[in-house]
């Protein structure tokens, strides 16, 4: 069951938020989604609850989950910086230069008071402005 969520999840960041990704990279995105989970302490029904786009009254394992989650992909450093090149490049893969610089430009400031909600910050922020990159 957990190796389920697990692909589940790590499919919904990497393909929502990240772009395509192959097998091999679905695979370790599925390794990193379990050990962030054991790591923050996030239950399954947390993470379907992120998956779906759920992040209101998302809690302290949740946002921390999201925060391991994006680390490892290498998305945001260990302060929930977020590494604008990285994200850039993988999200112009998927739909292109211009609306890649547009999303990371406007969610590169996401502002909090440490890594985990810095890290919450750009998925939500992504979450709010992902339609501008689908369309």
């Amino acid at each position: 069951m957990k190796a389920i969520v697990c692909l589940v999840v790590a499919g919904a960041f990497v393909a929502c938020a990240m772009a395509a990704i192959t097998d091999e990279q679905r695979d370790a995105a599925r390794q990193l989604a379990g050990q962030c989970m054991e790591q923050t302490g996030a239950t399954e029904e947390d993470v379907k609850r992120l998956r779906s786009g759920e992040t209101e009254g998302a809690d302290r394992n949740s946002r921390c989950f999201v925060q391991c989650f994006l680390r490892g992909a290498g998305f945001v450093d260990q302060d929930g910086t977020v590494q604008t090149e990285e994200l850039t490049e993988k999200l112009a893969s998927e739909y292109g230069q211009e609306k890649a610089d547009e999303l990371v430009a406007r969610c590169r400031n996401n502002a909090g008071p440490d890594a985990c909600e810095r890290s919450f910050a750009l998925f939500q922020c992504y979450l709010d402005n992902r339609a501008t990159i689908m369309f």
